[in-house]
């Protein structure tokens, strides 16, 4: 049976790997917010973990509305679900909205121009409209944009930091269900125990 620390480590490399790989299991995970004492969810895309910090990070439109639910509550949760392994990690922690710096310009850098188009939208994201709309500008319904085109768009571009302070693994099994907790501050274990699934 494994122990604690080397489930804590195979859950941070796994979802390093999902950072770095499109269509990893734990590349795109459910994020829980919480608005006017609503619970909302969507899926977002993993961009970036920094082990040593701690931190996950995702990147979004800043006119979205999950920015004003980050703000005013900056609680959040991140589900990710391994169907092949049988695997659930939640991860509980603190968003953090950076307009700003080397990670968030490292974001916009290293995303693909796919990734990027949607931060040319001319309306913000949600917004009601009479039909369906792609709400892109006309030059790009159906193509992508060179990067010089994408600058237009860095104004809208938001990086998204949370700072992971529990994590909870879960590991279905025939044999019998295995799950852990995880405390952390900064990256760094605090505490480690074992829970009844």
């Amino acid at each position: 049976m494994q122990d604690l620390q080397s489930i804590l480590e195979q859950c941070w490399l796994k979802l390093t790997l999902a950072s770095q790989t499109p269509g990893a299991a734990w590349r795109t995970p459910v994020l829980a917010t919480v608005s006017a004492q609503q619970p909302r969810q969507r899926t977002v895309v993993l961009r970036r973990v920094d082990r040593a910090a701690g931190s996950l990070w995702l990147h979004t439109d800043l006119r979205s509305a999950k920015i004003q639910h980050l703000e005013q509550q900056p609680a959040v949760s991140l589900l990710f679900y391994d169907t092949a392994a049988e695997t659930q990690l939640q991860v509980r922690g603190r968003a953090v909205v950076h307009t700003a710096g080397a990670v968030w310009q490292q974001l916009w850098e290293g995303s693909p121009e796919s990734s990027l188009r949607m931060y040319l939208a001319p309306q913000p994201p949600g917004r009601h409209c009479s039909e369906p709309s792609p709400n892109l500008p006309e030059q790009f319904v159906g193509r992508l944009p060179n990067r010089g085109d994408l600058a237009a768009g860095l104004h809208n571009f938001a990086a998204v930091e949370i700072q992971a302070e529990r994590l909870e693994w879960l590991q279905l099994s025939r044999e019998g269900h295995r799950r852990a907790e995880f405390a952390v501050v900064a990256g760094t274990l605090q505490h480690a125990t074992w829970l009844e699934p």
